[in-house]
């Protein structure tokens, strides 16, 4: 004859708990995801100071030039696009946290082209292979 189960064990059938189990972790991976929006967006509105801040800085008219440049660039307009920043003296008088945050700029605006142009976003190549638009401007900016 089967044994009897009190009426608290037939309450806690392994479904009843797998399910409590999944609640319990669906409610932790929605707070999981809420804290990640939430730091998301103060990153995003950091980057968008630091962006303001470099702006309104003392090389503000030049940065919104070269960002005018980068906006209208095709795939074909890395050389001019190295040749604008090797060009101006007034990118080696930045600190380095401006010129960082600059280098930033250039990165997004490439990037962005790239997806423009049904290209992945980054294309870092392989050793050997000659630096791209991006790894030189690095260099000459003076940033690791």
């Amino acid at each position: 004859m089967a044994a009897l189960q009190s009426h608290s064990e037939s309450r806690r059938s392994p479904a009843r708990v797998e399910g409590t189990a999944q609640m319990r972790l669906g409610l932790k991976g929605e707070t999981k995801l809420r804290e990640d929006e939430q730091l998301s967006k103060l990153y995003r509105a950091w980057k968008r100071q630091k962006l303001q801040a470099l702006l309104d800085g003392p090389f503000g008219e030049q940065i919104r030039d070269l960002d005018r440049f980068m906006r209208r660039m095709e795939l074909a307009d890395g050389p001019a696009l190295i040749a604008r920043v090797e060009a101006v003296a007034w990118i080696q008088e930045m600190d380095a946290d401006a010129r960082h945050d600059l280098l930033s700029l250039i990165g997004r605006r490439i990037a962005l082209m790239r997806e423009r142009n049904g290209l992945e976003p980054f294309n870092d190549g392989v050793p050997g292979d000659p630096p791209r638009a991006f790894e030189r401007i690095k260099q000459i900016m003076g940033c690791r």
